[in-house]
């Protein structure tokens, strides 16, 4: 897999396809593999680049305090861009991976050209029965038993078997003092919610009818406070559109793209 040094630490960073740069940015506990359903569709229109985080995937996975915050998924994401000269770029990003990407519009503009923000809000937004649950789950199981509480948490109902199999399978994996620290350290921090209205880039803001993890109605308050922001709410879905209804949202997202 190739991997980028970015100085403190080297990110697996993998790409596809030709044309206007498009970059993916996963969420808690995923990796570049969450996009499987997108790299074919989307590489056949765009240069489509995919990032494990810090933490995450085969990326560096560095120990101490203060090394998974926000600031720096936002400039760990910076440095792939300037390094590999893609700006600007479409920015794709979910849940924190969207808080990257308000934190990236808002620290650095000219590297994007526009941003889709799917199942994120403006602020650290998860559910408060939600965390509490993943923080008393963390503290007391294996990360093979909190695998299967995210799976609960993240799917809409009825679950589809193969795609809850798979979600575990990739939370398991994670290091389990890493996710820990990023979820209670790193993402509790984040409100951008003071400063979204100055975002002047084209963005898509996508909401699941049943996300329980960020509620689709933090989704609607991003998007009224971002003024070029154009809202789809895809129905039947929880937290992971882009695993329970994938031709939908690739084509929500292409069809944006396309006016952009």
């Amino acid at each position: 897999m190739p991997r980028i040094d970015i100085g403190d630490i080297a990110l697996n960073v993998r790409q596809w396809g030709s044309g206007d740069p498009m970059i993916l940015v996963h969420g808690l506990g995923m990796s570049s593999d969450l996009w499987l359903h997108q790299v074919r569709p989307f590489s056949e229109h765009y240069h489509l680049i995919a990032i494990d985080l810090r933490g995450f995937g085969r990326s560096d996975r560095p120990r101490g305090s203060g090394l998974y915050t926000i600031e720096n998924f936002a400039r760990d994401i910076a440095s792939v861009i300037r390094i590999l000269n893609l700006d600007p770029v479409h920015y794709v990003g979910t849940s924190m991976g969207g808080y990257f990407g308000i934190a990236l519009a808002l620290d650095s503009p000219e590297l994007c050209r526009s941003l889709s923000l799917c199942h994120t809000a403006s602020r650290s937004s998860i559910a408060d029965d939600v965390l509490a649950a993943r923080t008393a789950a963390l503290q007391n199981q294996s990360m093979d038993e909190y695998a299967k509480l995210v799976s609960a948490q993240a799917l809409a109902k009825p679950s589809n078997s193969v795609i809850t199999e798979w979600l575990e399978e990739r939370v398991a994996s994670n290091d389990q003092e890493i996710y820990a620290q990023v979820l209670t350290e790193g993402l509790r921090s984040f409100d951008a919610s003071g400063a979204i209205a100055s975002i002047q880039l084209p963005t898509l803001v996508i909401v699941g009818e049943h996300d329980r993890i960020i509620p689709a109605q933090k989704g609607y308050d991003l998007a009224e406070n971002i003024p070029a922001a154009h809202l789809v709410e895809i129905a039947g879905v929880g937290h992971l559109s882009y695993l329970e209804a994938p031709e939908i949202f690739n084509a929500t997202v292409l069809d944006f793209l396309a006016q952009h």
